[in-house]
């Protein structure tokens, strides 16, 4: 046992395991076949979705070309992208042009009788216009301040100018017959029912502001109440202001047992002096006689209390401008005399009356050389105006201010023969619509290129400012009782 060898252990070779071999029939070979060539001649059904319901835009597998372009596009714009931009936007704005203004058939209220701000001329005013010219009239009771403003709203002067100014205080005729019998008798006989007479159509061309009727004359009573707004074709807006100093505003304020005092009518008066000052190009101050010291002083002290309204303070700078720090521009003070007599025209008188407003204004801010006088002075202004009558001149009237005069209209207006010291009312009064439409505009705001509608938004912030002003209120306390 001992001599036998121990047989060396060898690892058996790994052998691969032989598949059975299966006989398959030709049957089922070709059944196979055929179905698959079924499986390949039917398409298969995609289910399809909307890019909007489906995925995001920016989810959505673009195209190798597309992405290019988009690439393009990041690292810079392509010239020909920026031109075609362009046109798209020039396009877009020829299709989107603002509608047409609707005219103005009779003026709105800016102020109600409350001194309520209203913007319902909004709809009247344009976005992007910045030609337009801004008119206020101030003045007492009865001095004709709406007859005035319709006078500058007229595009085309009528030859019955004087008789429908003659006839604007004329009484209203009766709808009805004040005789009943006659009434009856007329029934009676036409067998017919009585009918009202139609109200006739009033051609008046001076209707675009109310005018005092007799009625409103008799009993003292105002005729307008706030600020009125009229726009004309021409872009030029008119505010015609209520009386000043009125008794009939105190019964006119509120209920008698919560009437206002003649001090808060003459502050919210003062305040609406103030408003005008900073909302308008020309102010016209009327009067009908020469001269009231207490219209003078009014004036001044308006001017006086008149907060700065700073385009940072009232309305938002359009376009990112800045506002400047240069003080703001004070209006065109046209001094005005209404209803002039004979003696009125004389160069003395006109001497006179210029002498006593440069006095009066030399400390005032107010522009009260603005081109609009009775005669030139080529020396010192090179304007070359024709004068209202020949013997005004500087060496006879002294260098000229904002100051005209219209006269009074009588009945026989178109008696020539009758000498008057001035040309006709007809002449002048468009002489007066020629020097305020032609007046030099300067810039209300610290905004450049303010349109029509950021004009109202200015004055929206403006009379907000000037109601809350402490001035006003510490001025009423120095008022006597």
């Amino acid at each position: 046992m001992a001599d036998k060898k121990k047989k060396p252990f060898l690892p058996k070779e790994p052998t691969t395991p032989r598949r059975p071999v299966i006989l398959k029939s030709e049957r089922d070979n070709s059944n196979k076949e055929a179905t698959k060539e079924k499986e390949k001649e039917k398409q298969p059904t995609i289910i399809l979705k909307t890019r909007e319901q489906s995925t995001p835009k920016d989810e959505i597998p673009q195209s190798p070309k597309i992405s290019k372009t988009s690439n393009l596009e990041a690292e810079g714009p392509h010239p020909s992208k920026i031109v075609q931009n362009e046109n798209k936007e020039k396009k877009t704005i020829e299709q989107k042009v603002s509608p047409p203004l609707k005219p103005m058939l009779e003026p709105v209220k800016l102020l109600d009788k409350h001194f309520v701000f209203n913007s319902g001329a909004l709809e009247f005013l344009h976005d992007s216009s910045t030609n337009y010219l801004v008119v206020g009239i101030i003045g007492t009771q009865g001095v004709g301040k709406s007859t005035i403003l319709n006078l500058i709203a007229q595009n085309k002067f009528d030859q019955n100018l004087c008789s429908e100014i003659l006839n604007s205080h004329e009484a209203p005729e009766g709808v009805y017959e004040t005789n009943v019998m006659a009434n009856i008798e007329n029934q009676s006989d036409n067998l017919d029912l009585i009918q009202p007479q139609e109200p006739k159509i009033d051609k008046n061309t001076l209707s675009k502001f109310k005018i005092q009727d007799i009625e409103q004359i008799e009993r003292g009573v105002h005729c307008t109440k706030g600020i009125d707004m009229y726009i004309t074709n021409d872009r030029v807006i008119l505010l015609d202001c209520q009386a000043l100093w009125s008794p009939s505003l105190i019964e006119d304020s509120m209920p008698p047992i919560k009437s206002k005092s003649s001090n808060e009518i003459t502050v919210e008066c003062l305040q609406i002096a103030s408003f005008l000052m900073a909302i308008c190009h020309v102010l016209i101050a009327v009067q009908d006689w020469f001269t009231d010291y207490n219209f003078i002083r009014y004036i001044q002290t308006a001017e006086m209390l008149k907060p700065s309204l700073s385009a940072s303070n009232t309305i938002s700078n359009q376009e990112g401008s800045e506002s400047t720090a240069i003080g703001e521009n004070q209006p065109h003070l046209l001094l005005l005399h209404n209803r002039c007599q004979l003696e009125d025209y004389t160069p003395e008188s006109i001497k006179i009356m210029q002498d006593l407003y440069r006095k009066a204004f030399q400390k005032s801010s107010l522009q009260l050389n603005s081109g609009m006088y009775m005669y030139s002075d080529t020396n010192r202004n090179g304007l070359n105006v024709d004068s209202v009558c020949k013997s005004y001149n500087v060496e006879t009237c002294g260098s000229p201010i904002n100051m005209f005069l219209l006269p009074e209209v009588y009945e026989d207006y178109d008696n020539v023969d009758i000498y008057r010291g001035h040309p006709p009312f007809e002449q002048l009064a468009k002489r007066l619509r020629w020097m305020v439409l032609g007046v030099n505009k300067h810039q209300i705001t610290n905004v450049p290129n303010l349109s029509e509608r950021g004009w109202l938004q200015y004055c929206s912030k403006a009379w907000e400012t000037i109601r809350k002003c402490t001035f006003f209120m510490e001025y009423e306390r120095f008022l006597p009782y």
